[in-house]
């Protein structure tokens, strides 16, 4: 083949090779730049969700809320509102103010929580989506920012990490590291928590509550009250953690979980009639003896005596056959 019929052979493969590598760049071009579009929509869903808008403020508003429960629910042991209710005594204006302000808050703290969980696991897909658009190298148009090569943003930006963690690493610097508070958050029951006390009848299992909210260092006298309540059976003292547990979780004094006990639960299947706390009423018995002139008499033995059942006076019987 002539010199110049194999230089332009060469030359139209070239030609040809390179028309190739550049379909492939195009081609791996176009698939980046749809991959890139998908994630960008992705992550602007994620972001105009409301879950995740309240999460970004919500660990302060959630600490705060969360610490005013607890102030209150201190005020309402210290003013004596927990040992009127216990007692039955009539609460107070203030006393029945102050439960309101506990239960509205508690609910208020449950709804927050709930919409955290909800904002940090999209928080999370947020997270993949950035990762994703680093690997592929993809541009702006989100407030997002994608991670640098030393695994950090950019510019300033959101708090990196779990929204738990940031809610719990803010609520430790609150604390002086002896459990106290820091500032004029500190009153004499801050670093205590509230229980629920429940006692538990361990005959069928059955429970009611003595304390709705009190202090651990209480639950000696519940247990007495639990026991003078049920004097008749075995009764124990249980309790639990008020807000943050239910009643399956409780425990007693010595730590031992309800859900161990040989009939825990029993009483929602079976119910047993001599399982009862009210003491039986001895209402004594009636017996006929027979008298040593051959009469007979109706006795009454009541609490180990006997004594005989009055009889009618004859002379009535007599006065009323005479006339």
């Amino acid at each position: 083949m002539p010199l110049a019929s194999r230089i332009a052979v060469r030359f139209l493969l070239l030609i040809l090779a390179g028309l190739a590598v550049l379909a492939m760049d195009v081609s791996t071009a176009f698939a980046q730049s749809a991959s890139c579009g998908q994630l960008q929509a992705t992550l602007q869903t994620l972001e105009r969700n409301r879950a995740y808008q309240a999460s970004l403020d919500g660990a302060g508003g959630a600490r705060a809320l969360q610490q005013q429960v607890q102030r209150n629910e201190s005020r309402y042991i210290r003013e004596g509102c927990n040992d009127d209710a216990k007692a039955g005594r009539t609460l107070t204006r203030a006393c029945k103010a102050l439960a309101r302000e506990i239960t509205t808050g508690r609910d208020e703290v449950a709804n927050l929580s709930r919409t955290l969980e909800t904002g940090d696991a999209i928080a999370q897909q947020r997270e993949a989506i950035l990762q994703e658009m680093s690997r592929f190298n993809c541009g702006g148009g989100s407030r997002a920012r994608v991670l640098d090569e030393n695994g950090q943003f950019a510019g300033r930006g959101r708090q990196r990490g779990n929204l738990f963690e940031q809610l719990f690493d803010a609520l430790a610097e609150s604390f002086d590291g002896e459990g106290g508070l820091r500032g004029g958050e500190f009153d004499g029951y801050g670093s205590y928590h509230t229980v629920r006390t429940l006692c538990v009848r361990k005959s069928d299992g059955f429970y009611w509550p003595i304390s709705y909210s009190t202090l651990t260092d209480y639950l000696y006298n519940d247990l007495e009250a639990c026991k003078a309540q049920c004097p008749t059976l075995d009764v124990d003292l249980y309790y639990y953690d008020n807000p943050g547990q239910e009643p399956e979780q409780m425990i007693n004094t010595f730590g031992e979980p309800y859900t161990a006990l040989p009939n825990a639960f029993r009483f929602r299947t079976e119910f047993d009639k001599e399982a009862s706390c009210k003491p039986t009423t001895a209402y004594g018995s009636i017996s006929v003896v027979a008298g040593t002139d051959g009469s007979s008499r109706a006795m009454i033995s009541y609490n180990g005596a006997d004594f005989p059942l009055p009889v009618r006076d004859p002379r009535g019987r007599q006065a009323q056959v005479t006339t």
